[in-house]
């Protein structure tokens, strides 16, 4: 492991408690903006998500993902000051399986701490995998587990997202999952999945949705609650795909699929056409500004269906309040490579000089594992560019990309995987952390020139069959200890 003297993040912070107090209080009063990896050697950390902390004491944000060891995969955390120095790093192991990952969190309003999602394996031949529920104090040791079931055995599950369900300041209220199950059979089939818990693991319900008349089903990714047409409690609001015909690689439509607060479904949209083209939704926000309340932006991808057509291009979409209309599109590319975006946030106006905006992140890359992270600004209207585009990690040889952003008052903060030996450890995969000055800006970031247009691809309906599932399952959540930490660009002290 890395002395304090040799772990660049945790020296220049033991320099700043070096400074007269008056001096000390003035830079740290504020969180600056920053660029930081964290994950030990000989391990590999992939970073899925990021929130801004708002309640837990010391505040800060935390990032989740996976930890790979010699002897198995393990669901990670790691909750960072807001200038970054690491206030803990742990490594879970869900029902004590060595094959446990971590892709969403979400903090509780009560300021007990977190949730978290993904997957487990547990079955003795090494192929079912669950998805698991997991709630932690703001220390981050466990607090419960709970894992749900399969429709059956040899199916694989995942769970993608989490959210609080909207309740009173205060009081811990239930816990919404999304994700989705592989089938064992038919080969290639995938369904929906959305459960509710209490907050203390009960199960509220656990539904699986696919598509009538068709083999393969629907990939759910990322969620939000929205406003009811019906005017009762909140719908659930998700952000996927779907395939068309026999072939998830040939024609998959961008998904957005809407229920009621008990799963009942309300209404979908498939968005593209068999154009030897697939559609994907990573990311989705709801919005709450002036004229575009209670509406929602859904942002990922549109690609070739073979990589000899030409690279990825960001996909947005703004859909309609309380149903599932698409009122606007707009695709945006960078010149020379692919880019995607995996997930998005409204970005409430901080001067009179912007309309009300959403701010996207994801990565400008030839494959998974080269590029830069991105954050792009569009204008809620017509989802068009505002103010600046910009490009992180450029002071790599272009090995570092971001999946997921939040909001931290004026500022965001942004997550995701680097690449890039920055200590010369010999550790080539770290959990990457970007926080950024109101301006979206560290002192590494470049500008993104990026070409935008809008779009205007047709949408189709379906009707989901729905089953039901029972059963939730008590597990425990073993962590361990980790470390290591350091900065890809410097702490900005002005």
């Amino acid at each position: 492991m890395k002395t304090l003297k040799g772990n660049p993040l945790r020296a220049q912070l033991a320099g700043l408690l070096a400074l007269p107090l008056l001096g000390l209080l003035a830079p740290l009063a504020q969180a600056q903006n920053f660029e930081s990896y964290y994950g030990e050697q000989p391990a590999n950390d992939g970073g899925e998500d990021v929130k801004a902390v708002n309640r837990c004491p010391n505040k800060g944000s935390i990032v989740v993902g996976t930890r790979r060891v010699s002897n198995g995969i393990e669901a990670r955390a790691t909750r960072v000051n807001d200038n970054g120095a690491a206030l803990w790093q742990r490594a879970y192991r869900i029902a004590g399986s060595n094959n446990s990952t971590a892709n969403a969190v979400v903090e509780l309003r009560d300021g007990s701490g977190f949730a978290l999602t993904g997957t487990v394996r547990r079955s003795p031949n090494l192929v079912d995998t669950f998805i698991y529920v997991m709630r932690i104090d703001c220390d981050g040791k466990p607090l419960w587990a709970r894992v749900l079931p399969n429709q059956a055995t040899g199916n694989r599950a995942v769970g993608y997202d989490i959210v609080e369900a909207g309740g009173v300041t205060g009081v811990v209220s239930q816990l919404i999952v999304v994700g989705d199950e592989n089938l064992a059979a038919p080969a290639g089939a995938v369904h929906g999945r959305i459960a509710r818990v209490t907050a203390a693991g009960g199960l509220v319900f656990n539904h699986a949705y696919s598509q009538p008349n068709q083999p393969l089903g629907l990939r759910f990714r990322a969620l939000t609650e929205n406003k009811s047409a019906s005017g009762g409690q909140p719908d659930i609001v998700v952000a996927g795909s779907a395939a068309r015909g026999t072939s998830w690689v040939a024609d998959r439509r961008g998904l957005m699929f809407r229920v009621a607060f008990n799963g009942a479904p309300v209404c979908n949209a498939l968005l593209g056409t068999a154009d030897n083209a697939n559609e994907d939704y990573y990311g989705i926000t709801a919005l709450s500004i002036g004229n575009f309340a209670a509406e929602s932006v859904l942002v990922g991808a549109t690609q070739p269906a073979s990589a000899t057509l030409g690279p990825a291009s960001v996909y947005l979409t703004r859909f309609s309040a309380g149903a599932c209309v698409p009122l606007v599109q707009s695709v945006w590319r960078d010149p020379q490579d692919g880019a995607i975006a995996y997930d998005v946030v409204e970005s409430p106006p901080t001067t009179t000089l912007f309309p009300p905006s959403i701010v996207a992140t994801g990565a400008i890359s030839g494959s998974v594992t080269q590029g830069d992270g991105f954050a792009l600004t569009a204008t809620d209207a017509n989802l068009s560019p505002v103010g600046g585009q910009f490009r992180y990690s450029t002071q790599s040889p272009q090995r570092e990309n971001l999946f997921a952003i939040d909001n931290k008052g004026s500022r965001f903060v942004m997550a995701g995987s680097t690449f890039t030996d920055w200590d010369g450890s010999g550790d080539n995969q770290d959990f990457y952390l970007v926080q950024t000055d109101p301006n979206k800006k560290t002192q590494c970031v470049r500008e993104w020139t990026q070409d935008w247009s809008p779009a205007q691809l047709p949408y189709e309906r379906f009707t989901p069959p729905v089953k039901v599932l029972t059963g939730i399952s008590a597990v425990e959540a073993p962590f361990v200890d980790t470390k290591d930490e350091g900065y890809c660009c410097a702490l900005d002290p002005n």
